[in-house]
């Protein structure tokens, strides 16, 4: 039987490998219960806008009208912010006294609830990510005698698609071209924000412009857009790594490309 690493009673930060473990349960019995949705900044991925609006049943523009908040980043690009309710504790919209309405599909800050990543450009290079415990003081479940090892935590949680779905993102945020120069076209804002977070007007500008007459799109790959947010959403973002970073992940029919060299002046 491997013997797995005790958790220590120590101050000061102790980053996590995926055989360490972690002392953690939260339950309704705790007063402390549901405290941690109360006045808090939720940054929402493309993943989460996903998967939440798709629990609740609503297109994706409603979504983003009804629950969110949209900011400029420090590299020009939005960010969307899970709006609070307007009451004295500033509540998660999605919050009852019996804890989350929208628990299986809960944002990944909320999954990841009580680890916070370590990460950084080396290891997110690597591929690696690390964890460690926070440091929340109200937060009774870090008191448990329950033991968990964080590999275990992690697939219990279903953390493994969410972080598979925010590399493909992370590799247009954290592109070094785009964290150099700020981008401050309004258009190509609009663009991202559409790509990124509001995907079923994305799925209309692809399947009702003038877009699949101008790339060259495999006509099962255009079926399974029409119907798999998923399938969207990876499409999506090769068509910002095609946009944003000039990498060649779509190909413009041959017909354009022609007509667009005709109109160049180019042989």
């Amino acid at each position: 039987m491997t013997k797995r690493n005790e958790p220590e009673k120590k101050s000061g930060l102790t980053v996590l490998s995926p055989e360490d473990v972690f002392r953690f349960n939260c339950h309704q019995g705790l007063d402390c219960f549901t405290r941690c949705c109360r006045d808090i900044t939720i940054f929402l991925t493309p993943y989460d806008t996903l998967r939440m609006k798709n629990a609740l049943h609503i297109s994706s523009g409603d979504f983003l009208t009804e629950y969110t908040v949209t900011m400029i980043g420090d590299t020009g690009l939005p960010v969307v912010v899970l709006k609070m309710r307007e009451d004295d504790e500033k509540s998660c919209p999605f919050l009852t006294s019996s804890g989350c309405t929208l628990y299986p599909d809960r944002p990944w800050a909320c999954r990841i609830y009580p680890l916070q990543p370590e990460s950084t450009k080396l290891t997110e290079k690597a591929g690696k990510t690390y964890y460690s415990v926070m440091d929340v003081p109200f937060c009774r479940g870090l008191l448990s005698d329950s033991v968990l090892s964080l590999s275990d935590w992690i697939e219990e949680q279903g953390i493994p698609v969410y972080l598979e779905m925010e590399a493909l993102f992370k590799k247009i945020t954290a592109n070094e071209r785009l964290t150099k120069e700020k981008i401050t076209n309004k258009k190509i804002q609009e663009m991202y924000y559409m790509a990124c977070y509001d995907l079923d007007r994305f799925r209309r500008f692809v399947l009702e412009s003038t877009f699949l007459e101008r790339f060259d799109i495999e006509p099962e790959a255009v079926e399974q857009i029409k119907t798999d947010d998923v399938a969207l959403y990876l499409f999506a973002i090769q068509w910002l790594e095609y946009g944003l970073l000039a990498q060649h992940v779509l190909k413009v029919k041959p017909n354009v490309m022609a007509a667009k060299k005709q109109e160049l002046g180019i042989e």
